[in-house]
């Protein structure tokens, strides 16, 4: 009986799928569904014709904008004034072999160099007459314009780039540094050529506002010269060696216009001067560096003059506000002359610590003449203390002792006040 009612069932369901009705009906599902579909496709099909097409116009704008700013570029400078200022915002970096840089706006303004001014002032106090002063330490007892600086400095081409150092003070305007620079030389060979400081020691190579203290060390002002130290018109060519470790030859060629030690009237005498330095990174946040350094030349007797060097520079750096500093020099002079030779020797040793995040202790000692034929022993002990509100502004109160042998010591105090305006080029480390 159950048999024949399953199949009774099976058999009612066969009948009504069959049915002519039931089959109309779902024939017209599908065919509404199918028509759905095609619908959906041809819209699709409109939509990415219509992305394609916005995708064409705006490559064909960009290839339009950079055959622009392309014949921009190569177009002769004109000296018309530009009727729309250019974008603070709108900035493109662009690279030249190893060298890199921001430039802005329109083509014109691409080709303005950096320029910057650091202004170094100071009010003074000397409890004698001060004596054999550099040339940038403070004169005199009340208010010095020690210096004004202002540095130009831009990429030439792909080949070269230009450093121009101008020195304001009281007494005029000199050209403190002006020499090109090679970018693009094989891999660790460089070419400098026109007025520079000579890489004898760490001290020579600075620029007053890049120094630790206010006034210049007595070995760099006695045994280099007061007036910039070794500061020559000339070439130098150096080369970076292919060490796992930081290891650079220097060598330079000048006219020798040194009047301290060299200035020979002689056509043919040149200054020669080599400089040997490496690094080492004690650990991740130690480094040590140093250098040996020699130059020679015939001075005002036609004779030879021989400087020599020792330093090293050993800097800790554990978080943004603690560092610490300790740089060193040792010099020796030994001047042919008339009566027969003379030599002369010195040193300083400074340490400078960042104690908090915008103030730094220092504290120097020099010592000049031991073992000297023209020199009195002296020596000078120098404490520092520095106060930096942004990288732009310093303040510094300094306190110089200065005791020269049978003589009465001489104290100083210096306030130092520096401030700078516009992109300044940074120094060697």
């Amino acid at each position: 009986m159950k048999k024949l009612l399953s199949l009774l069932h099976v058999g009612g369901l066969v009948l009504c799928f069959s049915h002519p009705a039931f089959s109309q009906e779902t024939n017209q599902e599908i065919l509404n569904e199918l028509k759905q579909l095609k619908e959906q496709i041809a819209a699709q099909q409109k939509q990415m014709q219509a992305q394609q097409t916005l995708i064409e116009k705006l490559s064909a704008k960009v290839e339009a904008t950079r055959k622009q700013q392309s014949d921009n570029q190569s177009a002769p400078l004109k000296t018309e004034t530009p009727k729309t200022s250019v974008a603070q915002n709108s900035t493109e970096t662009r690279s030249f072999g190893p060298i890199k840089y921001n430039v802005a706006g329109s083509g014109f303004q691409r080709m303005l160099p950096d320029i910057s001014v650091i202004a170094n002032t100071s009010a003074a106090y000397y409890s004698e007459n001060p004596s054999g002063q550099a040339e940038d330490d403070p004169e005199k007892t009340g208010f010095n314009l020690t210096e004004i600086e202002m540095a130009i400095q831009s990429i030439i081409d792909p080949y070269f780039k230009a450093d121009i150092f101008l020195s304001f003070n009281p007494e005029g305007v000199e050209i403190e540094e002006a020499y090109a620079t090679t970018t693009s030389l094989p891999t660790g060979l460089q070419v400098r050529a026109g007025k520079f400081k000579l890489p004898f020691g760490r001290q020579n190579q600075k620029h007053p506002h890049a120094w630790s203290f206010t006034d210049n060390p007595l070995v760099n002002t006695d045994l280099l010269g007061p007036e910039g130290g070794l500061n020559e018109v000339g070439l130098e060519i150096s080369y970076l060696f292919p060490t796992p470790f930081f290891l650079q030859v220097q060598g330079t060629m000048s006219n020798g216009d040194n009047e301290n030690n060299f200035n020979s009237d002689l056509r043919k005498d040149f200054l020669y001067q080599t400089r040997l330095s490496s690094s080492v990174d004690l650990s991740d946040e130690t480094t040590l560096l140093f250098g040996a350094s020699q130059a020679w030349g015939n001075n005002d007797t036609q004779r030879l003059t021989g400087l020599y060097g020792g330093d090293f520079l050993l800097k800790w750096k554990a978080r943004a506000n603690r560092s610490l500093t300790w740089q060193s020099e040792y010099m020796a002079r030994r001047r042919d002359n008339v009566a027969g030779t003379d030599t002369d020797h010195g040193f300083y040793s400074y340490v400078d610590y960042q104690f908090l995040k915008r103030w730094h202790a220092g504290l120097r000692y020099d010592y000049l003449g031991f073992g000297s034929d023209t020199l009195e022993k002296q020596y000078r002990i120098t404490p520092a203390l520095t106060f930096t509100p942004t990288e732009f502004s310093l303040l510094r109160l300094q306190y110089d002792y200065n005791k020269t042998l049978n003589e009465d010591a001489v104290n100083a105090v210096f306030l130092q006040m520096q401030y700078n305006l516009g992109p300044h080029g940074a120094h060697a480390f």
